[in-house]
């Protein structure tokens, strides 16, 4: 089985422990995985599409929202849908089911940390499209804009390319790996700064985004940065790339910071 299929599979037994009739995830208003069917496919979709923008906005992280209620085969369910504490890039997840009983709050958790875990690990392997790339990258080159100021007007991109990992999901299982990657994360928060962030874009990609630094003030304090764990010694490579306003504004030449590694 290979990683994808393995956190397939068990995204879609939280789903079904949670008495999900449908349950989709959605990344950057883009659905990448699906459980169950409906006839309201449709109506469903665009529903949220309508909605997308606004609770991309205004909907707070782990705070389940009513989307409304359907009728399907004599039986009556309701559609919630919650943003999940992601980073960067706008992770929802949908279920609905029948009407009682309610999802409790800690199977909302425990349902959020399978989708994350999917996310991070299952969606580098899906065929990639230049939709997929703009959709993810873009709310990032927003928020890269909107920190330069007058007084900053360029700074750096630190790009962290960790060794292959996916072998080792498979027989450490869910909990280890979802370890394995918070630890990642966890080590790259310690190294962020105030006015900086980081962001992955697969399980082997990482950037941490600095405004106002140098490249030589980035191999100053990334060259030896090691990302610790309790289950391996985990290898990367490090790449530095300028970045200013007149690259963000260049499709071509900020794609090509990350369109190899995406």
């Amino acid at each position: 089985m290979q990683m994808t299929d393995y956190h397939s599979r068990r995204l879609g037994i939280s789903f079904a422990s949670v008495g999900a009739h449908l349950g989709w995830v959605y990344l950057a208003g883009e659905i990448v995985y699906e459980f169950g069917q409906t006839e309201k496919e449709e109506w469903l979709r665009s529903l949220v599409s309508t909605q997308i923008s606004d609770l991309v906005r205004n909907l707070e992280y782990m705070d389940p929202k009513s989307l409304g209620t359907f009728s399907e085969k004599g039986k009556d369910f309701k559609i919630n849908i919650m943003r999940l504490p992601e980073g960067e890039v706008p992770v929802f997840v949908l279920v609905a089911q029948e009407v009682e009983p309610e999802l409790s709050m800690r199977n909302w958790e425990d349902l959020s940390n399978q989708v994350l875990t999917f996310c991070a690990t299952g969606i580098s392997l899906r065929e990639k499209n230049l939709l997929d790339f703009l959709t993810i990258t873009d709310p990032i080159r927003k928020k890269m804009e909107r920190s330069f100021s007058a007084d900053v007007h360029s700074g750096v991109i630190a790009f962290f390319h960790l060794q292959d990992l996916s072998p080792f999901f498979k027989p450490l299982g869910v909990v280890k790996s979802q370890e394995i990657l918070r630890e990642v994360t966890a080590t790259l928060h310690k190294e962020t700064r105030e006015n900086e962030f980081n962001f992955q874009l697969n399980p082997r990609s990482y950037f941490l985004f600095c405004p106002g630094e140098t490249l030589d003030g980035a191999n100053h304090r990334f060259g030896s940065l090691y990302f610790p764990s309790k289950h391996l010694i985990l290898d990367y490579k490090l790449k530095i790339f300028p970045i200013d306003r007149e690259i963000l504004a260049d499709d071509s030449r900020f794609s090509s910071i990350f369109i190899e590694n995406f």
